[in-house]
């Protein structure tokens, strides 16, 4: 029960998948996997679980224990950061031909409970499960993007259980404060088309940083943020998630 796979084997198993994860957890002495899949457990019994005192401005309901809480994670001497930046045209280019193709068409607007009015904000999904980014492209991911699915993969970035997209925010738009409620994954934000201007992403208790073409931002967003494009053309980036660096493999 050490190896992840038959960890996430036990979980499926079972009708109650975060009961599995607490015993298999046990057995394979994950201590923060158990308390984290506890914690769910009680919340799903209506239960207010204790949880960890959060950071100033971070918003969680179950936060994953002992993770270093910080809004912004540092890129520098992150060897995957240094190969996407270095390669991040292949993405752009791939962006640009499909917009060529498809006269801007294929973004949807997306519907969360996290962010309720999300307003012109739109996304393309190119894969469902970043960490399973081949197995699980669409079919415009599979048609359209298989360079910048491929530069993911090789790059060798821990990629989380979470659909890779290219984000798409309208000139004159931005998204209003929110939480995504999970503190194990960070955001990835590869800018490939950002505006002269103020194009920015707002850690609201914290730093605002600006988009940069060929550059990574990688966030923590348990963190309330939000973002703006106060300028006269669209902002696309290309989004992804990590596991935070302070998870063990196993975890």
């Amino acid at each position: 029960l050490r190896s992840p796979t038959r960890l996430r084997a036990a979980a499926a198993s079972d009708d109650n998948g975060a009961q599995a994860v607490v015993r298999a957890a046990a057995v394979a002495g994950l201590d923060r996997v158990q308390a984290f899949a506890r914690a769910h457990c009680a919340r799903l019994a209506g239960d207010t679980p204790q949880k960890p005192e959060l950071a100033k401005g971070q918003e969680c309901d179950v936060p994953f224990p002992g993770l270093r809480a910080t809004p912004w994670h540092a890129t520098e001497e992150l060897g995957w950061v240094a190969r996407l930046e270095e390669d991040w045209r292949e993405a752009r280019d791939e962006l640009t031909a499909f917009l060529a193709l498809l006269d801007e068409g294929g973004f949807v607007k997306p519907e969360t409970a996290l962010c309720p009015e999300t307003g012109r904000f739109e996304k393309l999904v190119l894969c469902e499960d970043g960490s399973r980014a081949i197995e699980t492209a669409t079919r415009v991911g599979r048609d359209h993007f298989a360079r910048t699915l491929a530069l993911l993969r090789v790059s060798g970035a821990p990629l989380g259980p979470a659909p890779v997209s290219m984000n798409r925010q309208p000139a004159g738009s931005g998204l209003p404060p929110h939480s995504d409620n999970a503190n194990f994954l960070l955001t990835g934000h590869l800018g490939l088309v950002v505006p002269d201007g103020v194009c920015e992403f707002v850690m609201v208790e914290s730093t605002t940083r600006r988009w940069r073409e060929g550059h990574v931002l990688l966030a923590d967003t348990s963190f309330v943020h939000a973002t703006r494009n106060d300028c006269e053309a669209d902002r696309v980036v290309l989004h992804f998630t990590v596991w935070h660096p302070d998870l063990a493999a196993a975890e």
